[in-house]
């Protein structure tokens, strides 16, 4: 069923949804807005689970919605990944955009040809693969490098995606670095503006203050939480803003996509997501206050601000039913 075109409302169509088929990761990158690891304790998205939140999230939009494929680390289990993305092609589903990866798996030329024209195969649009000093702690830089290279020979050079391209050539394995020198370069990245402060990039948010000064908080959230156009879904449904992770906008499963889009044009009234529309971080920062949260001074971003306000809320048991999924906070 499609979304009721007549509603007035200023919450644009979700036309990019990154559906997360795991949320657990070979790493545990410092930058993870997921807070995504090894020990990763989210719902695992099932094959049925993906089709058919695939087909609503398409349904939803007027003008279709691209998907892509991501966690965690989606190639962890591969037979599973392949097999949604053949199930998707065979169903005649809108394209697959394409799948993330921060590819650990490629050790040798021949894995990497074999999946890349398997992916091709079914459907897949772009490979995406990720590439910065803090996925290198974890991934030997050779291996991105050999799945862009041989990606590219397969597919072409516009249908490869690396985030970012630049370290490919600049990279190092950081896990050689000790953890001071790591940490500055992390540091350093980070206040280039690529990042944003929320998860585990919370933390660094204080060094980087003295890269590039207090940021403004006062700022609403209204087109971030309502206009972005783009959303991630867990293996449980959670339905979560593309940038902000750790807030439900609703349930897939307890209602349709449709439903829960269209019903965002009473968000204004909800607890948490209500606060940040209205006002931004510093009203769920006052909510928290009233509960012993005590913030900083300043902050690198408001991002950063929305994310400790949210940790203690959720701690404190408030708010569970927007501060969520759970495994984000764990």
């Amino acid at each position: 069923m499609r979304a009721n075109r007549s509603i007035p409302m200023p919450v644009k169509y979700w036309s990019f949804a990154g559906l997360m088929i795991t949320t657990r990761c070979n790493a545990a990158c410092e930058c993870c807005y997921l807070n995504c690891s090894p020990t990763s304790n989210g719902p695992e998205m099932t094959v049925e689970r993906a089709i058919e939140l695939w087909g609503q999230l398409v349904s939803t939009s007027p003008h279709g919605c691209r998907i892509h494929l991501s966690g965690g680390e989606p190639f962890l289990d591969w037979p599973k990944l392949i097999k949604i993305c053949r199930r998707a092609k065979s169903l005649d589903l809108a394209p697959l955009e394409k799948v993330e990866t921060n590819a650990f798996w490629a050790t040798n030329r021949r894995t990497v040809v074999d999946r890349v024209r398997e992916l091709d195969q079914a459907g897949m649009g772009k490979l995406a693969i990720s590439a910065d000093p803090y996925h290198q702690q974890f991934v030997p830089i050779e291996r991105c490098r050999l799945a862009a290279s041989v990606a590219e020979e397969i597919l072409g050079p516009q249908r490869v995606q690396v985030r970012w391209k630049d370290w490919l050539g600049e990279g190092f394995d950081t896990d050689r670095l000790d953890d001071s020198r790591r940490r500055a370069l992390y540091v350093q990245y980070a206040g280039r503006g690529r990042d944003r402060f929320i998860g585990r990039q919370a933390e660094f948010g204080p060094a980087v203050l003295f890269m590039k000064g207090p940021a403004n908080v006062d700022t609403p959230c209204r087109e971030a939480l309502l206009r972005s156009r783009h959303v991630h879904i867990d293996g449980g449904g959670a339905i979560m803003p593309g940038t902000c992770a750790g807030l439900i906008l609703g349930i897939a499963g307890n209602k349709t996509v449709s439903e829960i889009w269209s019903q965002l044009v009473h968000a204004e009234s909800r607890r948490i997501l209500g606060e940040l529309i209205k006002i931004g971080p510093t009203g769920l920062a006052k909510m928290a206050q009233a509960e012993g949260f005590v913030p900083r001074m300043y902050y690198a971003s408001k991002c950063q601000l929305c994310w400790e306000a949210r940790v203690f809320l959720h701690a404190k048991g408030i708010g569970r039913d927007e501060l969520g999924p759970d495994w984000i906070y764990a």
